[in-house]
């Protein structure tokens, strides 16, 4: 396809990783955020490259949700309120937590999964990006003995999809890292996924594309709040809260929990819900794991970055005007002290939250917009979108240059939104 100026809206990593595809195919590239890069919810992920991670909608969770989400320290919290929306989403999202739906998701996912990891490493090297990026996989690190064997079954349902798994009793994975206390039953180590320091990858990318000639405008002014359109309806650009309108032959929404507002211009309402989570980054440890892990009956991430340790977790469904709330970051180290040595002596280096976007049926949209021609939409990643950036930046890139994407991407396309909401 001929070279075309391409505007992005979204500077997280699935905005930069489609501007890094893009660029590399000779187009000419615009990157727009409100945020500034470092500020961007991809710098708080968790660091864990969980390929084969299932959705959101797992059979029986929106059951389980009702009995956590009143409560403010469970694990999934809804912020009580009178909001269609959320009722809509609420009752959607538990119309698609079925196994049918989940194995259809799986077969997306793992395909997505296996071909981001790729593409990192195929970044990394190519631009000499230093994150800490080790493919030793991710624990599944279990408190009560009586849950190994169902830790152990949730690895196996990824075997048919290419993964591998081991499961490790108590004294060995204490060989492999101290830090776990002896109350911990043991662990199931995924193998095939990986680590990564999200903040470091994102800032290096964001500077790969400055050296490549891609603008990045980034700040408050430079929020994208409208479309611009042609005279036949064709979407050619957006127009900033500075005023300024930046045209381009096609547009990436690729705003994350923001996304909305602009698809709802399209004529395409987002059944979305920002699910912010938290992180807290601890100096001091007497010692961290060997790799990432999740700790199994708290649901909380344990990332190792450097000398530091990342606890990061929870799901809180609010307005995105919300505040944080404190007792949640301090969810973090209570849920993690069972299992790890020196909590309470560490020192809390930082704390952070921001806003995953989570679509009702807990998969991604990628691709064309219906009926909004040069809008194309990337958002909806939940949890993955860190895991998922770099192969969502090449499946964009396929479409805008016409190509045949290497993925079925039926089960990520924007048109299923448009059908549920028509």
């Amino acid at each position: 396809m001929s070279k075309q100026t391409i505007v992005i809206v979204g500077g997280g990593i699935v905005g930069l990783s489609t501007a890094y595809e893009l660029s590399e195919r000779g187009h000419d590239v615009i990157v727009l955020d409100r945020e500034m890069i470092h500020d961007s919810a991809s710098c708080g992920n968790a660091g864990m490259l969980s390929i084969g991670h299932p959705p959101l909608t797992r059979p029986g969770v929106s059951v389980r949700g009702l009995k956590w989400m009143l409560h403010p320290t469970s694990p999934l919290y809804i912020r009580p309120r009178l909001d269609p929306g959320l009722i809509s989403w609420l009752w959607s999202f538990h119309q698609h937590c079925n196994q049918e739906h989940l194995n259809r998701c799986m077969v997306t996912l793992c395909q997505l999964g296996w071909r981001s990891l790729e593409r990192f490493e195929r970044t990394i090297d190519r631009e000499s990006i230093d994150c800490g990026y080790r493919r030793t996989g991710w624990l599944d690190v279990v408190l009560h003995e009586k849950n190994m064997d169902e830790a152990e079954a949730e690895a196996a349902m990824l075997s048919p999809h290419g993964f591998t798994h081991d499961r490790i009793d108590g004294a060995a994975l204490r060989a492999m890292s101290p830090c776990f206390t002896d109350a911990v039953a043991g662990a199931i180590l995924h193998k095939d996924s990986a680590n990564i320091d999200p903040r470091a990858y994102t800032k290096s990318l964001a500077r790969a594309l400055e050296r490549r000639g891609v603008r990045v405008l980034t700040g408050p002014a430079w929020d994208a709040t409208g479309l611009v359109r042609d005279g036949t309806g064709r979407v050619t650009g957006v127009v900033c809260a500075n005023g300024t309108e930046v045209d381009g032959a096609t547009v990436v929404l690729a705003a994350g929990a923001w996304s909305t507002g602009l698809a709802a211009q399209a004529g395409l309402h987002l059944p979305m819900q920002g699910a912010r989570g938290y992180h807290t980054q601890l100096d001091g440890m007497p010692g961290v794991p060997a790799t990432a892990c999740v700790l199994h009956e708290t649901f909380i991430a344990v990332t190792p970055m450097g000398g530091q340790l990342r606890l990061a977790g929870t799901l809180e469904i609010s307005p995105l005007d919300a505040r944080p709330m404190p007792r949640r970051l301090a969810m973090l180290t209570a849920g993690a002290r069972a299992y790890l040595r020196g909590i309470d002596a560490a020192r809390a280096s930082e704390h952070w939250s921001g806003w995953r976007p989570c679509l009702a049926d807990g998969m991604p949209a990628i691709g064309w917009i219906p009926g909004a021609d040069g809008l194309l939409l990337a958002t909806g990643h939940a949890m993955l979108g860190m895991t998922l950036g770099p192969v969502t930046g090449e499946l964009v890139a396929d479409l805008i240059d016409g190509r045949r994407p290497s993925i079925d991407l039926s089960m990520v396309d924007p048109a299923r939104l448009a059908a549920a909401g028509s």
